[in-house]
């Protein structure tokens, strides 16, 4: 017993630093607003949100993946935002987004704790998008933004005069993987350009 302890305070060091890195994320603002319209989320409270999502529509649907490790991977998925920063969905793409975000995963990675290498391995993982897991925490997303956004009446969209073409172009992979949930969103699209949230076309 007295060697385990002995271990397990040779490594707190080194997990301190990392959960103390890891913090950062909270750091990071979004554009997206909360409910209340009385702050930007952060990233985050992003990721919190996506987990949730996502375990809700994975008892609700039934859905046949690797629950745990779907969670996981989305409460990484932006840990590399941390140093690279959130690349809004509608902002301007930056070349080196792919480079500056796989940079902070290795940082993260190199701390020498035993979870940073399977961060990194889920990160990868989300980002080649091969897997059941990978793909329905992307399909999330997609959707948990456009909730949020249905919550704040579609001020994010208001503020930047988003077309509902573009609306739904960001969200081709839930086209693609969960057809029935954008069916959902393609109807309150349709109320979002009716109430003024989002530009006709």
């Amino acid at each position: 017993m007295s060697t385990d302890i002995d271990a397990m305070n040779d490594r707190l060091p080194a997990v301190e630093v990392f959960l103390t890195d890891l913090e950062r994320l909270k750091l990071v603002q979004r554009r997206a607003y909360v409910s209340d319209l009385s702050r930007r989320e952060n990233s985050a409270e992003h990721s919190w949100h996506l987990a949730l999502g996502l375990l809700t529509l994975a008892h609700e649907l039934d859905l046949d993946i690797d629950l745990n490790k779907a969670l996981v991977m989305a409460l990484v998925h932006d840990i590399c935002e941390i140093d690279a920063g959130d690349s809004p969905l509608y902002g301007p793409i930056r070349k080196d987004q792919y480079e500056a975000e796989l940079a902070c995963v290795e940082r993260l990675a190199s701390h020498g704790v035993k979870f940073g290498g399977h961060l990194r391995q889920l990160w990868l993982e989300y980002e080649a998008q091969q897997t059941r897991e990978s793909r329905w925490v992307k399909v999330l997303d997609r959707v948990m933004p456009f909730i949020v956004n249905l919550a704040t009446q579609g001020q994010n969209w208001k503020d930047q005069s988003i077309r509902r073409s573009q609306v739904a172009k960001v969200s081709q992979p839930v086209r693609e993987h969960a057809p029935e949930i954008y069916a959902w969103m393609q109807e309150r699209m349709d109320d979002c350009v009716k109430a003024g949230w989002l530009i006709d076309g």
